[in-house]
């Protein structure tokens, strides 16, 4: 079973560790589908809230309507991984299943860059 996963954007490395016990259909399918290329942008109205899209749609599992720094969540139906690296209301519920060990320093570095630019490759892969 895969508990870490490694996210590479803006040539800075980031690792979050998979919540099994609290969302196991959620890990499973993001599982699935690495290691995947994408690329992540910023939130325009939600507050401190990186996102990457992902190919699947899941039914969301431990819902959660607020979050901390370093929650990496899925919003249902939406193809949409969402990475909170600050203060941010999310709209609506949210699968937590994840969450960020190392590197939200590094997103909190990149946030603002990424709002103001354009998007930045990500590639997420499963740890060995």
């Amino acid at each position: 079973m895969v508990d870490h996963v490694r996210l590479e954007v803006g040539g800075r490395s980031c690792r979050m560790r998979l919540l099994w016990d609290r969302a196991p259909g959620l890990c499973r399918r993001f599982v699935e589908c690495l290691p995947l290329t994408s690329f992540v942008t910023h939130a325009k109205f939600a507050g401190d809230e990186l996102f990457f899209m992902v190919p699947f749609l899941a039914r969301a599992e431990n819902l959660v309507s607020a979050v901390t720094p370093g929650d990496v969540g899925y919003y249902p139906d939406r193809e949409t991984v969402c990475i909170f690296y600050g203060d941010i209301v999310p709209f609506g519920q949210v699968g937590l299943f994840a969450r960020l060990v190392e590197g939200g320093d590094i997103l909190r570095e990149l946030g603002p860059r990424i709002w103001q630019g354009p998007a930045l490759p990500v590639r997420v892969a499963a740890e060995d």
